[in-house]
């Protein structure tokens, strides 16, 4: 049976990307996560339907981020040229269905 899949909108990537944050600087945080992931997504304001897989949380890269590059990288910030999806909110989905540098970008590659 093929597992749903679920695409969070635009508030909701950025309401995750302020867990992702808090599960990254918090090592309880991401441990409760891994037990009550519903929980913790209604926590911060995500209604997540039932029987979807809820998303993984990424692993923390190299460096240092704020809440604000991460919103930026979830597609919620202007500076993101209006992009709807980026390579961690679609990889935190369990799958990559596009190039995550173009998909959902309002960019015109042909007028560059």
């Amino acid at each position: 049976m093929a597992e749903s899949l679920y695409i969070l909108g635009d508030e909701d990537r950025r309401k995750f990307a302020r867990l992702i944050a808090a599960a990254w600087s918090d090592g309880e945080a991401r441990a409760r996560y891994g037990h009550e992931p519903r929980t913790m997504l209604a926590e911060y304001g995500i209604a997540y339907p039932e029987g979807v897989p809820t998303p993984p949380l990424p692993v923390k890269p190299e460096g240092e981020f704020s809440v604000e590059e991460l919103e930026v990288a979830a597609g919620g910030g202007s500076e993101a040229g209006g992009c709807l999806g980026s390579v961690s909110t679609i990889s935190t989905l369990g799958g990559c269905f596009g190039c995550a540098s173009t998909y959902g970008c309002g960019t015109d590659v042909a007028g560059a």
